[in-house]
């Protein structure tokens, strides 16, 4: 399985990791063609919670710098820091569409569920 594991993280990232603007396309074809450019909060959430499992379980330093870098793209383009919650969306330039955040009942389930799972890890 964790070889499975990384094969899939390897290839998200190299497929859907925005390289210009950082964070993670919202889709793409089964031809692996980018085919939503947006950004969405629960995708950055759960390739956090990837990378630092990942990270955790075989010691590469790889999985480490994609959390951190993952960390600090949703520190800056999805988390309210001054009245909490993560922005939902945002477009190819991590320019929001609007001030919308999780709605009930998923509200911010993903990044909660995300840090539940890289919390251990850290540790």
């Amino acid at each position: 399985m964790l070889e499975a594991a990384e094969e899939h993280f390897h290839k998200g990232w190299e497929y859907g990791h925005d390289d210009q603007y950082g964070g993670f396309y919202f889709a793409l074809s089964p031809d692996k063609e980018v085919i939503d450019t947006d950004k969405n909060y629960w995708v950055i959430a759960e390739a956090i919670a990837a990378s630092a499992l990942l990270g955790a379980k075989t010691g590469k330093k790889a999985y480490w710098s994609h959390y951190e870098e993952l960390f600090a793209y949703a520190s800056t383009h999805f988390i309210d820091h001054k009245h909490g919650g993560w922005h939902k969306l945002v477009n190819r330039e991590n320019e929001r569409y609007s001030g919308e955040k999780s709605t009930a009942p998923k509200t911010d389930y993903h990044p909660s569920a995300a840090c539940y799972q890289a919390i251990p890890a850290l540790q």
